[in-house]
């Protein structure tokens, strides 16, 4: 007996076979529409003029990830399930993502948040911390720009390659960004090994007058990695600005924090660091700025 091609079970295959070339033809055409390689201008435009130097740009997933390198000139997160919880931290910060808003984003709480710029299937989200007064910035979120750097092998300014300042003549001395553990405790910031000798030094120069931060901090440590039990002199840094000095040393495996007092946030100032053995003083160091968020006090 011939079968109709009416027959309810002919009419499922056909329903299942038009859902699953449905499902392919989106499968295929979202993963070969051509990705955006730079920010539509509009977003740009908005960043340019509201962003301070180092402050974080969060991308809402790894679609946005070319925006990393086509612009540098701002700290952008890749695209990753894990920066919803890293800007939970954050005071301030910017999401960029499609037409939604991604739901581990909208579930932070304590913060206020608004598109700022939209174009080209594009958003701009600006985050807020309700009640906060001070937002931080550091050097290490900005580097290589911000600062100079040089050594008593380059007195004239060290050579800058791969985001790395040369100091020396061995492959780990340098100043580049990078992460280490102090007493067990991970932190990012500029690794700056010293030069072996007491006669040695390297040198940045920082230009807070970019970052508008009437409240400055150093922050240095030597790592677990560079933990010699007592057996080490410490590195020993000194930070001048004008006629005013401050002289620090480091402690091993410890992350300490110096507020810079008295130092002026529009002229720059230079940090000093020498070590009369430097073979295992794996030191780390950044500069802290914390800014006045909008309505907030100084």
């Amino acid at each position: 007996m011939k079968l109709s091609p009416r027959t309810p079970y002919n009419i499922a295959f056909v329903f299942l076979m038009l859902t699953a070339l449905w499902g392919m033809v989106s499968f295929f055409s979202y993963h070969i529409a051509p990705l955006p390689e730079r920010m539509p201008q509009p977003l740009l435009n908005a960043l340019e003029a509201a962003a301070r130097p180092g402050e974080r740009i969060y991308l809402a997933d790894q679609r946005f990830d070319q925006f990393v390198g086509s612009h540098p000139q701002f700290n952008i997160f890749p695209g990753s399930g894990k920066n919803a919880s890293i800007a939970a931290a954050d005071t301030q910060f910017f999401l960029i993502g499609g037409t939604s808003l991604r739901s581990d984003f909208a579930a932070l709480e304590g913060f206020d948040r608004r598109e700022v710029a939209f174009a080209d299937g594009v958003t701009l989200w600006r985050f807020d911390k309700r009640g906060a007064q001070f937002a931080e910035y550091r050097l290490s979120d900005s580097f290589p720009d911000g600062a100079s750097v040089r050594s008593s092998l380059y007195p004239d300014g060290s050579p800058l390659k791969d985001r790395a300042f040369i100091t020396g003549r061995d492959p780990w001395q340098n100043i580049q960004v990078s992460g280490a553990e102090f007493g067990k405790k991970h932190r990012t910031a500029l690794t700056a090994h010293p030069l072996h000798g007491a006669d040695q030094w390297i040198e940045l120069t920082v230009d807070p007058a970019q970052w508008k931060a009437p409240r400055i901090s150093f922050e240095y440590g030597v790592a677990d990695s560079g933990d010699c039990k007592g057996g080490c002199q410490p590195v020993r840094i000194t930070i001048t600005q004008d006629e005013k000095n401050i002289r620090l040393e480091s402690k091993d495996a410890l992350w300490q924090e110096a507020p810079l007092d008295g130092f002026a946030a529009d002229r720059p100032f230079t940090v000093r660091i020498v070590a009369p053995h430097a073979g295992k003083r794996h030191f780390f160091c950044d500069v802290l700025f914390r800014a006045p968020v909008a309505g907030g006090g100084q």
